[in-house]
């Protein structure tokens, strides 16, 4: 399979993430650098198919991004990606809660950043707004959009009421703040509002000055 390899820390731990820009590997990217492991960043070439090759399809059979390899492991779906992370080497790091109900929390907030917070934002987008990855007019559902923006505009109230005495997700900054975070800061830049939501604007200010996400631009 032809690639393109950045390797963006030096050693060799025998991880290797495949991704392509601006794609739902962005966040397992994100983590990476949070733990300062060395890996290989292995860009896959849509338009010659790479990601529907035998090997990827070794990694991931969806034939999607992302795609990790460490060691023996192959995972796919970002969540699981960071949770992986977080339990094999976060705990160390201070990234990852080593407490039971501390792991508990970041479990659920992990997948629900992916599963919940993009889901509807997203969906809400391509059917409610104008940006450069929405729908056409005439292919656009008002019901769509509404049933999934009342979702967003809910599930930023309960992250609102999260953040309420917390600078982040589970009190300090963790891979459990990743997925979420990494959700809004995308959507945000497309133009999804999060307006009457200051805790929330104040928590993503904060993850998107983490020189971690800085060295991915």
């Amino acid at each position: 399979m032809a690639t393109t390899a950045n390797v963006t820390a030096t050693g060799s731990s025998g991880i290797r993430l495949y991704g392509w820009p601006r794609s739902s590997a962005a966040p397992v990217h994100w983590a990476l650098e949070e733990l300062g492991l060395p890996y290989e960043y292995i860009v896959l070439d849509r338009s010659k198919g790479e990601h529907r090759s035998p090997e990827y399809l070794a990694v991931n059979p969806n034939g999607k991004v992302p795609g990790l390899v460490d060691g023996s492991h192959r995972l796919f779906e970002s969540s699981a990606i960071i949770i992986h992370l977080g339990e094999r080497y976060g705990r160390e790091r201070g990234l990852w809660p080593s407490d039971d109900a501390g792991r508990a929390e970041a479990l659920c907030w992990t997948v629900w950043g992916r599963a919940e917070l993009n889901l509807y934002m997203m969906q809400y987008a391509y059917h409610g707004l104008d940006t450069p990855v929405s729908y056409k007019p005439e292919d656009r559902s008002k019901a769509t959009a509404e049933y999934n923006g009342a979702q967003f505009r809910w599930l930023l109230d309960v992250l609102e009421r999260r953040l309420d005495g917390r600078d982040y997700l589970l009190g300090g900054f963790t891979l459990a703040d990743v997925p979420a975070a990494g959700s809004l800061a995308f959507g945000t830049a497309l133009g999804v509002s999060i307006d009457g939501h200051p805790g929330v604007r104040g928590w993503l200010d904060r993850c998107r000055a983490r020189p971690a996400l800085g060295r991915l631009k």
